[in-house]
């Protein structure tokens, strides 16, 4: 892979695995456990850099090191070999990948990973809430409270939208861009990324429909308490407006009343439930989690917005 950090706010080469190790976890890269396993020269290369709320780090071992990674935070890792190979085990699978290969690894997630001797990888840390307002602001909506993605490894596209963001991001100087580019960039590559990993994420109608910011306040509002019965005259004065304000701006930012707004968050959140999570077994159980007490006008409702009644969305995952 030709991605390598040109503009970098740290290089250190020639030094043990642990010194690399050690400086990464006081960056608050992610906690990690090295285990040396081969005895040469220290050897090991770290390029590191910061990008507004992304950090990135450039690193190899120079021998054969193993890591053994517990609980990540609240933060994801893009993980990229740019040479060599490592082998990851983790959730009772194990992966061998070489160059060019990726990963996504989310909160919580716990692994080991061995290098070879001369595995050279690209890692990317993003911050949950950046990832989830970035997918929301693209107009995604998850189901969950964090975005999940797939386990096994993809390559990594050699072009494109995400691998032209990150060339412009290791190339860039983050100290001559404003706080407000970085951000940019970085939602832009998130984004990117959303494109090509698998994810527990649907494309969402109502996200994608307005702008204004009484709309995106009222938004992260209702997905943030989609459980509960939400008066539209709670969402006015939560805006500063009036009742008849609220309804003029919905129907000018999205043709709907606020009431039916909010039906259609709560249907798409329903179908990426039914969609994606394995744990639920019963349409029943997810429509009064989300206030529908009305089984019939909520098998409607639903068909009338999705395309399909929520019994065959969930038929289609086999159960």
């Amino acid at each position: 892979m030709k991605l390598s950090i040109s503009a970098h706010d740290l290089e250190i080469s020639g030094v043990s695995p642990y010194t690399l190790s050690n400086l990464l976890v006081q960056k608050n890269f992610g906690d990690h456990h090295l285990i040396h396993r081969d005895v040469c020269e220290p050897k090991s290369h770290l390029k590191f850099k910061t990008f507004g709320r992304l950090s990135i780090s450039e690193l190899e071992y120079g021998s054969e090191v193993r890591l053994k990674i517990p609980p990540l935070g609240n933060f994801y890792h893009l993980q990229i070999i740019l040479a060599g190979s490592c082998t990851w085990s983790g959730n009772g699978q194990q992966f061998a990948l070489h160059e060019g290969d990726s990963m996504i690894h989310a909160p919580g997630s716990e692994y080991t990973t061995l290098y070879s001797a001369d595995c050279r990888k690209l890692i990317v840390k993003i911050p949950k809430d950046l990832l989830q307002q970035s997918a929301r602001e693209f107009g995604y909506l998850s189901a969950n409270a964090a975005i999940l993605f797939g386990t096994n490894p993809i390559l990594f596209p050699g072009s494109g939208p995400a691998s032209n963001l990150l060339s412009d991001i290791l190339e860039q100087d983050s100290a001559k861009l404003s706080d407000r580019a970085a951000l940019y960039y970085a939602k832009l590559f998130s984004n990117a990324i959303l494109d090509i990993y698998d994810s527990n994420l649907c494309h969402s109608e109502s996200l994608s429909s307005s702008h204004h910011r009484h709309i995106r306040l009222i938004c992260d509002h209702v997905l943030a308490n989609l459980t509960a019965d939400i008066p539209v005259d709670e969402l006015a004065r939560m805006c500063r407006i009036s009742r008849k304000s609220l309804y003029n701006l919905f129907e000018r930012e999205t043709g709907l009343t606020p009431s039916t707004y909010i039906r259609r968050l709560k249907l798409e959140t329903i179908h990426s439930e039914l969609s994606t999570d394995q744990r639920v077994r019963n349409v029943t159980q997810v429509a009064l989690k989300y206030g529908f007490t009305n089984l019939g006008r909520f098998s409607a409702q639903y068909r009338e917005h999705i395309g399909e009644l929520p019994s065959e969305t969930l038929r289609r995952l086999g159960r």
